[in-house]
Formats: structure tokens, sequence, C-alpha cells
């Protein structure tokens, strides 16, 4: 189960995202660039917290 969490807190985060920036308007490359940077920082957050709760159950 953990595995996928990585994996589906990206999609979501990135469809989300793309809804969000085709509300706004934006076009080619700036929305590619938003999803990447999205796709990134959820991924930096769910490993840090993925490994915090990893050294909180080992002794």
């Amino acid at each position: 189960m953990n595995k996928l969490i990585l994996p589906v807190a990206i999609f979501l985060s990135v469809i989300i995202a793309g809804k969000v920036a085709e509300h706004f308007g934006l076009e080619g490359s700036w929305r590619i660039g938003v999803l990447c940077l999205v796709a990134v920082a959820v991924q930096f957050a769910v490993t840090r917290y993925q490994r915090m709760q990893r050294e909180k159950t080992q002794p």
C-alpha cells in the first residue's frame, strides 16, 4: 500500500494542477512547467513524510 501512495499523490495533484492551469488560461510550456513543478513538490513532500514515518517506528 505504501508503494502506491507516491504515484497516486502525483497523479491526483497533476490532474488538479492541470485543471487550475486550464482555468487560468496557461498555454503550452507554461502549463507543462507548472505540472512538473507540482509533481516535484509532491514527490518531495510525500517522500519526506514517508521517511519521517519510518524513523518514528524504528528504535
